[in-house]
């Protein structure tokens, strides 16, 4: 069955829904997700929340100045300064279940994924996670 998620920021994010999903959290996607940062040497990144998500067909078919304040606000919501001076801002990740928003594949971890620089640093990354993944978690978990 399918519901709508009219809180949604996006009318082309699909979401998926489970009984149970810490487990599905804690030992399949957050490993894959620390892996994927690790990586990249990147120790400071959180999830979009949840009516946040995107795709990359909201960059395509939205206005750029309707979209704006949706980008800063949950995207690049946290630049500071550290102590140098330097711009910092927390990465932000949105799981996607459409392989199409990952043009890219770590060569380390084998994740899909695509990101978005702001001045030459990472801001914001699509991840993959595959669907037919979260369904061998299941059908491996006992009743």
């Amino acid at each position: 069955m399918i519901e709508e998620k009219s809180e949604s920021k996006s009318d082309f994010v699909a979401y998926l829904s489970v009984k149970n999903h810490e487990k599905i959290n804690h030992e399949l996607i957050l490993p894959k997700i620390k892996e994927f940062f690790k990586v990249r040497n990147i120790s400071d990144y959180k999830s979009i929340v949840e009516q946040a998500c995107i795709s990359d067909l909201d960059f395509k078919n939205t206005n750029f100045s309707d979209f704006f304040p949706h980008f800063y606000d949950y995207i690049i919501d946290k630049i500071y300064k550290d102590k140098e001076k330097n711009i910092e801002t927390v990465v932000t990740y949105c799981i996607t279940l459409d392989k199409t928003n990952c043009s890219k594949t770590c060569d380390k971890t084998g994740i899909n994924y695509d990101d978005f620089f702001l001045y030459q640093k990472p801001v914001f990354y699509f991840i993959h996670i595959d669907i037919q993944d979260i369904f061998a978690f299941l059908k491996a978990e006992p009743a």
